[in-house]
C-alpha cells in the first residue's frame, strides 16, 4: 500500500493545510484586527501573556517571537517589541503574580494584555483567565472559533477566526494553524500600533510568512507525506511505540503540538523536552531501539550547535530518529536518522505554521495502521468519561487585588 490508500478526516486537514492557511490570511487581516481591537486600545499595554489549553497553548509558545519582534536586529529600522510570556492557562489563572503581587517588578496590571486561546470557547479554564484580568483591571482579548461562547462573552475584545466548523472527533491540524496565525498577525498589528514597525514592514512580514506556506504546495507536501508514511511503516515494524519529541524555544510549540497528535490519534504514549534536558533525562530511557524520536533542528535556532550534539547522542544509543529541520546542508545530520528538510522562511518566527506537518502525517498513518479511533472515541474506559465533565464543567476562580 502507499500513502494514498490512507484517507481520514486528520489526513484531510493536513493535505489541505496550505489551502486552509491562505483561507486564514484572508480572513485575519490587520485591518480586520483593528476591528477587533482598536489601535489606540492595543498601544496602551506594555506586556502580554498569552495562554490556553493544549494546543492552544502550543500556539501561544509559537507566536511569542512574534509580540517580541525577533526580526528587530540591527539594519532592519524596527524596534523591540512587547515583553511577553506564554503561561499554560492554569499556571496564569491560579498562580500568576499570586504570591508578589501585581505591582512587583514591573508593569501594573492595567497595562498587561492577555490574549487567552480556545477555539471551541468552551473549557472553563480560559474564560478564568479573561475573568482573572479583568477582575485586576487588564486587558482581554479572546481568539476563537466560536464568537458566542461564554469565553468570548467575558473578554473586552474578541477575534474571531471566521472559519467553518470542520470535522468532528477529528485530531486538530487546522485550528491549531488558525491559532498560531491569528496570534502572530495580532502580534504584527501590535508592533505597528505601538510603532515598533511600519504598518509596510508588518505586510512585508505577513507576505514572507504566506511565501513560507506556500513554499510547501504540490510536490513539496506530496513528498513530506511519502517519507512520514515511509516512517510510520518502519517504525510500525520494529515495534515502536513510545515516542520522545525534542526541541527549544519557539519550536518547542511543535514538539508539544505533535506529541499530542500521537496521544490523540492512536492512545500513544509520549514525552516533549528540549535538547538540554533529554541529555540529562530521557538519554536513560530502556529499550532506546523502540523509543521513536523527532528532534527539531533548525539551523535559524540558537541551540542548533546543542541540537547536533544531542543528535549524536541519540544514534550512539540507538534511538529510531527522525530530524525536522531548515537547514540548507543536511550533510551535518547522521544517515542513520530520517531527515525532513523543510523550506526555510524568510523570519524564523514562521517555522512552527508548518514544521509539524510531518508529525502529523506520522500521527495519522500510525493511528490508521493500527486501526484506532481518535481520541479513543468508543473504547473503554475513555467512552464512560463525558468531554464536558473533565472542563466544561469545571469551577471558575477569579483570583482578585485581595489575592
Amino acid at each position: 500500500m502507499t500513502s494514498k490508500d490512507y484517507d481520514s478526516a486528520m489526513l484531510r486537514e493536513i493535505r489541505n493545510s496550505v489551502a486552509h492557511l491562505n483561507s486564514f490570511n484572508a480572513t485575519q487581516t490587520f485591518d480586520y484586527l483593528a476591528s477587533c481591537m482598536p489601535p489606540e486600545e492595543i498601544a496602551k499595554y506594555r506586556r502580554v501573556i498569552l495562554t490556553g489549553c493544549g494546543d492552544s497553548y502550543c500556539a501561544g509558545i509559537a507566536a511569542k517571537p512574534v509580540f517580541e519582534n525577533v526580526e528587530s536586529f540591527k539594519g532592519t529600522g524596527m524596534l523591540p517589541g512587547t515583553p511577553t510570556e506564554a503561561l499554560r492557562n492554569i499556571e496564569f489563572t491560579r498562580y500568576y503574580n499570586t504570591y508578589r503581587g501585581w505591582d512587583f517588578n514591573g508593569p501594573n496590571a492595567y497595562r498587561t494584555l492577555v490574549c487567552a486561546v480556545s477555539f471551541s470557547g468552551g473549557p472553563m479554564r480560559p474564560r478564568e483567565a479573561m475573568a482573572r484580568i479583568n477582575a485586576v483591571g487588564g486587558g482581554s482579548v479572546a481568539f476563537t472559533g466560536n464568537n458566542n461562547s461564554n469565553f468570548a462573552k467575558e473578554a473586552k475584545w474578541v477575534v474571531n477566526y471566521n472559519m467553518a466548523p470542520g470535522e468532528p472527533d477529528v485530531p486538530q491540524v487546522r485550528s491549531y494553524q488558525a491559532s498560531c496565525f491569528s496570534l502572530m498577525m495580532f502580534g504584527l498589528y501590535m508592533s505597528y500600533c505601538k510603532g515598533q514597525m511600519t504598518r509596510a514592514q508588518a505586510d512585508e512580514q505577513r507576505l514572507a510568512a504566506m511565501q513560507y506556506v506556500n513554499s510547501f504546495s504540490g510536490k513539496v507536501l506530496a513528498d513530506i507525506e511519502e517519507k512520514a508514511f515511509a516512517l510510520a511503516e518502519k517504525w510500525e515494524a520494529i515495534g515502536v511505540d513510545l515516542m520522545d519529541f525534542v526541541a527549544e524555544g519557539a519550536d518547542y510549540a511543535t514538539s508539544f503540538f505533535g506529541s499530542a497528535k500521537m496521544v490523540e490519534s492512536f492512545g500513544g504514549l509520549t514525552t516533549h523536552d528540549d535538547a538540554e534536558d533529554w541529555l540529562h533525562i530521557n538519554y536513560f530511557n530502556r529499550t532506546p531501539e523502540k523509543v521513536g524520536t523527532f528532534i527539531i533542528a533548525n539551523e535559524t535556532s540558537p541551540s542548533f550547535g546543542r541540537d547536533l550534539e544531542t543528535i549524536k547522542v541519540m544514534v550512539d544509543v540507538g534511538r529510531p530518529l527522525a530530524i525536522i529541520t531548515d537547514a540548507e546542508d543536511i550533510s551535518v545530520f547522521p544517515e542513520e536518522a530520517t531527515v525532513f528538510q523543510l523550506p526555510k522562511p524568510k523570519y524564523r518566527w514562521a517555522n512552527p505554521l508548518m514544521q509539524h506537518i510531518p508529525m502529523d502525517y506520522v500521527a495519522a498513518f500510525v493511528g490508521l495502521m493500527r486501526g484506532e479511533y481518535p481520541y479513543r472515541r468508543n473504547q473503554a474506559p475513555h467512552d464512560r468519561d463525558p468531554h464536558a465533565s473533565r472542563f466544561i464543567q469545571s469551577k471558575m476562580v477569579v483570583l482578585g487585588k485581595e489575592d
